[in-house]
């Protein structure tokens, strides 16, 4: 089974004009969906807070069961994203739906700068309920596949499989919802910042171990 995956840059091109899949420099960016978790959202700040790396999470609205978890991503420093309150499959043609969809999650978020559909499924009404808010759109340009990984074998593979595809600029796509993540990331994060492609996190004063 493979994992990781680059997005083919004619789906990159397609979405450039509606959401952002790269960042300028020489760093990269990780991102985290369907979160938050009570156990493995703390397992992953815990790891990045380690190596004073800034990431991005995307929570999905109906599973913020603690508002003091929300407070302790944003306390780390991280950027915080809108993944919709209720992370059903886009509809092409839906839009009062999907607005309020958005509009529902935001208000568990009010911090939120970044959007991201469920799936990646950029549809007209997602857009535009982000567009209403002044959130950003983010895809990515590499989705690790990590969501696959069931036992530990997978999420060394997984890891490794990042660490083979990732260039400078590229934005990652992780998830905090489950044990692997932990894991994929004692792998990953040692030899992201070996070659310097962690962006730092000002609020963090540790230093990689």
């Amino acid at each position: 089974m493979t994992f990781a995956r680059r997005t083919h840059w004619a789906k990159r091109a397609a979405l450039a004009p509606f959401s952002q899949t790269r960042i300028a420099g020489t760093q990269v960016l990780l991102t985290f969906d369907d979160g938050p978790h009570p156990e493995h959202t703390p397992a992953v700040l815990e790891r990045l807070s380690a190596f004073g790396a800034s990431a991005a999470f995307f929570l999905v609205g109906n599973r913020i069961t603690e508002p003091a978890l929300v407070e302790q991503v944003r306390g780390h420093g991280h950027a915080i994203g809108n993944h919709t309150f209720g992370h059903a499959v886009p509809r092409w043609r839906e839009f009062r739906a999907s607005i309020d969809d958005v509009r529902r999650c935001q208000l568990l978020v009010p911090h939120a700068t970044l959007f991201r559909p469920p799936l990646g499924k950029l549809t007209p009404g997602l857009w535009l309920a982000a567009r209403q808010l002044g959130l950003r759109c983010m895809s990515w340009s590499l989705d690790s596949g990590d969501w696959r990984c069931r036992n530990a074998a997978d999420a060394r593979r997984c890891a490794n499989e990042v660490l083979a595809l990732v260039r400078p600029g590229d934005i990652i796509l992780f998830h905090d919802d489950h044990q692997w993540i932990a894991p994929i990331l004692d792998i990953l994060l040692p030899a992201l910042a070996q070659r310097q492609l962690l962006p730092n996190n000002p609020s963090t004063t540790r230093q990689p171990r």
